[in-house]
């Protein structure tokens, strides 16, 4: 067989917010570094690659969105598999890991990895290594790393056995791991206890992977006339880090070319739209909480009517927001690009890039404005992955500053990254006040920085109660200022809804009647939505079942829903009960 295909591994993901895809991108890049070729496919594209018939080991990355539910994209690909009439061996000749991404703050957590890991089971294929269960809650990089890191090794030798066997019959004796990992496997992968919910994560140096970076004698000579720090900070580390030879990760492959042009064109001005997405006016605002209240809860009502919005009570849909203007413009000043914030993005691919499957993001439209690419187009509230600080680095002038960035985004600073970084919140403009000497290219931020997502709320009301609109409630989320953020912020999306209905919003204990605008309808505050599909949060179909509401992380809102709808129904069914006993009689 050629040394090729001997080489080759099939890997899938299936992304909502396009964590997942990120991570698969990062295995794809990293797995040259091995001997290794990944064939990268969204579970979409089932026109690229076919489980049935699969000769090499498949690695899965899949996220849970929702209630549990798979992500869209890998809705169809679920569905598949979940066929009643699949025969038990179906997937015999498969050998296969999963890497799952969700959140313990969530009911049914990686539901969609643990989904996929079992009907594979059924359908007869085996593990080749075991199943990950990486917590956003936490971080998911406190399983995402091991989890990689000792995935080649398996890799390795599985594609080995396979290829020279050359008929796949996923014997026993042929697996190289199963769901818990024998002591054989602990020790040739590192990796213990992947679910983290399962306990602490012992890992073992592996240098043999990772670019070991000494200390400069330049960077020693600075510090040594400085005084010793108290304690570490964003900026700043402690012994022993701070002498430490460091395994940092692989420089990611730069793949764009970004130009600004100042060619005349009409300037986008919201949200590009999907299908799914309406405009609707904001009818009414109404502050639930007194202005002494620890939080400041919000209900808004949207007017629907003659929209194609056919909501039911335990739905969810997004809201599609801007980012902060104030931040944008400070990353645009820090950049020094506030003069050309009117330009056109050009963004073309390198011709010798490296990164595997690379292509243009399809989230920034062509031909939009370096201003409207900041607003609309990248999510620059996201905590920088560690291969974006390793891409940093590479921008930083000062030696101190780029040996504290290589120390955030190395094996050994880990705790670092977590405490200053993750759990602060830290983001773009953070680092680039934090590190004056770095001037990252604006490619590298649109490389690094994910799509900007909307927010996900849940529905307030019941269109049997409330024909025509739809309410949902939101407390605006407060971000102190601490040492790694100087400055206080709000939640991104919360708080520019409070700034949206701020003008109009009534204070808690008043009429809660129809915002009264002069200019009518037009001058209604307006906001893009769109209706979340699938969920199957719903009440029992009899409506004289008892039912018990437990807050399933979402809060109480979606209970108000439901119990606007069991009032509607009873009331019906009341009414017409009555009705039918006056007539009888």
């Amino acid at each position: 067989m050629p040394s090729e295909v001997k080489s080759r591994f099939l890997l899938l993901y299936g992304s909502q917010r396009g964590q997942a895809q990120s991570i698969a991108e990062e295995i794809a890049d990293q797995a040259a570094e091995h001997g290794l070729v990944a064939d990268l496919f969204c579970l979409t594209n089932k026109e690229k690659y076919n489980l049935e018939k699969e000769t090499v080991p498949v690695v899965f990355v899949v996220s849970t969105t929702g209630d549990g539910e798979p992500p869209d994209t890998a809705l169809s690909f679920v569905k598949t598999i979940k066929e009643k009439t699949l025969p038990r061996n179906h997937f015999a000749r498969l050998n296969y890991a999963v890497l799952g991404l969700g959140d313990t703050n969530y009911a049914n957590f990686c539901n969609c990895g643990k989904t996929i890991d079992g009907r594979l089971q059924e359908l007869g294929a085996k593990h080749f290594y075991s199943t990950g269960h990486a917590d956003d809650g936490v971080g998911l990089e406190i399983v995402v790393d091991p989890w990689i890191e000792g995935v080649w090794e398996a890799l390795k030798k599985t594609v080995a056995e396979m290829a020279t066997q050359g008929q796949q019959d996923t014997d026993s004796g042929r697996s190289l791991h199963n769901t818990d990992l024998s002591a054989a496997s602990q020790e040739s992968t590192g990796v213990s206890g992947l679910d983290v919910s399962l306990g602490l994560l012992k890992l073992k140096d592996s240098p043999a992977e990772a670019s070991e970076l000494p200390k400069s004698t330049s960077e020693v000579e600075t510090r040594g006339t400085q005084p010793a720090p108290l304690e570490a900070s964003l900026t700043q580390s402690l012994l022993p880090l701070s002498e430490s030879a460091l395994n940092v990760p692989a420089l990611p492959p730069p793949f764009l070319r970004v130009s600004l042009e100042d060619a005349p064109a009409q300037e986008l001005s919201g949200p590009v739209l999907q299908e799914h997405h309406q405009e609707v006016s904001i009818s009414k605002a109404v502050q639930l909480t007194r202005d002494d209240s620890v939080k400041t809860a919000i209900m808004l009502e949207l007017d629907i009517s003659g929209k194609d919005i056919p909501y039911h009570p335990g739905d969810s849909f997004d809201v599609l927001c801007p980012n902060n203007s104030s931040e944008v413009q400070r990353i645009l000043q820090r950049l020094r690009l506030e003069q050309q914030s009117h330009h056109h993005v050009q963004l073309e691919l390198k011709k010798d890039t490296k990164k595997k499957a690379a292509q243009l993001p399809g989230h920034v439209p062509e031909g939009c404005t370096l201003l409207y690419l900041l607003t609309w187009c990248l999510e620059i509230r996201s905590v920088p992955k560690k291969a974006f600080l390793r891409a940093l680095v590479e921008c930083t002038e000062a030696a101190p500053e780029k040996r504290r960035l290589q120390e955030l985004c190395s094996k050994q600073g880990s705790s670092d990254y977590n405490r200053f970084i993750r759990d602060t919140s830290v983001c773009l403009l953070d680092l680039l006040l934090a590190f004056p000497s770095c001037n990252p290219p604006l490619s590298l931020l649109v490389e690094h920085l994910p799509k900007l997502q909307p927010r996900s709320y849940s529905a307030a009301s019941s269109s049997q109660r409330h024909p025509g609109k739809l309410h949902f409630v939101f407390n605006i989320v407060e971000f102190p200022a601490c040492p790694e953020r100087p400055a206080a912020r709000r939640g991104l999306c919360t708080g520019w809804l409070s700034d949206l209905v701020s003008p109009v919003l009534q204070p808690c204990g008043t009429a809660q009647g129809p915002l009264a605008i002069i200019g009518g309808a037009a001058a209604l505050p307006k906001v893009h939505v769109g209706l979340r599909t699938g969920s199957s949060f719903r009440l029992p179909s009899d409506p004289t079942l008892p039912v018990v509401m437990v807050g399933p992380g979402t809060g109480v809102a979606p209970f108000i829903g439901f119990l606007q709808q069991r009032y509607s129904l009873t009331s019906t069914l009341t009414h017409t009960h009555t009705h039918t006993h006056t007539h009888t009689h």
